[in-house]
């Protein structure tokens, strides 16, 4: 099963299934709504995709691929000018520098 934590995980969800899209893989993709943006939604949604009320979420907020994203807001840019192929090469440097700092990070907070 993949975890889609998205701020309109919803209306994603609902639109594949009005659309009929990915039918043949909507039983193994779990939505939620990310937990800061569940709250504006409405009541019968966050009964549904607020992460804090099923247990296969866990502790997830949902907002770390949000945090994630915005780590490689700077590239952008600089990345506007290049090719595809140079778009990932960056992409890739940058996210192998961003997993050693976070690795760096993960011994002294444990």
């Amino acid at each position: 099963t993949v975890g889609l934590l998205y701020d309109i995980a919803c209306q994603i969800h609902h639109s594949l299934l009005k659309w009929n899209i990915m039918l043949e893989w909507m039983g193994q993709i779990e939505f939620g709504v990310s937990v800061f943006h569940a709250y504006s939604h409405q009541w019968t949604c966050q009964l549904w995709y607020h992460p804090q009320k099923s247990e296969k979420w866990g502790l997830s907020d949902g907002e770390g691929c949000e945090r994630f994203w915005s780590e490689l807001t700077r590239l952008i840019p600089g990345l506007r000018v290049t090719g595809y192929h140079h778009h990932l090469f960056i992409i890739d440097l940058q996210v192998e520098h961003i997993d050693e700092l976070k690795q760096e990070g993960a011994g002294k907070w444990l």
